[in-house]
């Protein structure tokens, strides 16, 4: 008889099948997943979630997105080359570099988001708002488990994960 997989097993099939699936999901045709969501975060900052409404610095960019600096600044280069991202030496302090969207960045943000809802409001409705809200509230907590696991075998202190935690 063969034996059923561990619940371990299971979460990192299931895990792996998403990431398979998400992958296949395209909100702006003209960007890959990594641009996507570096230009996400910025238009999300610019929802008042960064510490400034419409601009944002690399270094914070980088932070909220947990990536390292020469990536995201690689990253930020092609967007402004795209004309989707713009720099602007700050007024006072000449060594602080503000990011923004531009014009063309954020109408492209607007139109990707309005497709990602309707996208996401799909596949959703598979489910009943009781299932929904289950979902989110387990996915969060299984986020909450997995990133205390991370911090602990980077011998960090663990995070605060707040912000994180209020987006479930």
């Amino acid at each position: 008889m063969e034996e059923s997989p561990s619940k371990a097993v299971r979460m990192f099939l299931a895990m792996d099948r998403m990431r398979r699936a998400w992958k296949g999901i395209n909100f702006c045709p003209e960007l890959n997943k990594s641009q996507f969501w570096t230009l996400f975060h910025l238009y999300r900052g610019s929802w008042g979630q960064g510490e400034c409404p419409d601009r944002m610095t690399l270094s914070a960019l980088a932070q909220i997105m947990q990536q390292s600096m020469p990536a995201v600044s690689q990253r930020i280069s092609r967007l402004e080359e795209m004309g989707y991202v713009t720099r602007v030496p700050d007024s006072q302090d000449k060594r602080i570099v503000w990011l923004s969207l531009s014009e063309s960045g954020r109408e492209e943000m607007k139109s990707a988001c309005a497709r990602m809802t309707e996208t996401m409001n799909s596949i959703l409705n598979v489910l009943g708002d009781d299932e929904i809200e289950f979902m989110f509230q387990t996915l969060c907590k299984l986020a909450d488990a997995m990133e205390a696991q991370r911090d602990a075998a980077d011998g960090r202190q663990p995070q605060n994960h707040e912000k994180e935690r209020k987006s479930c």
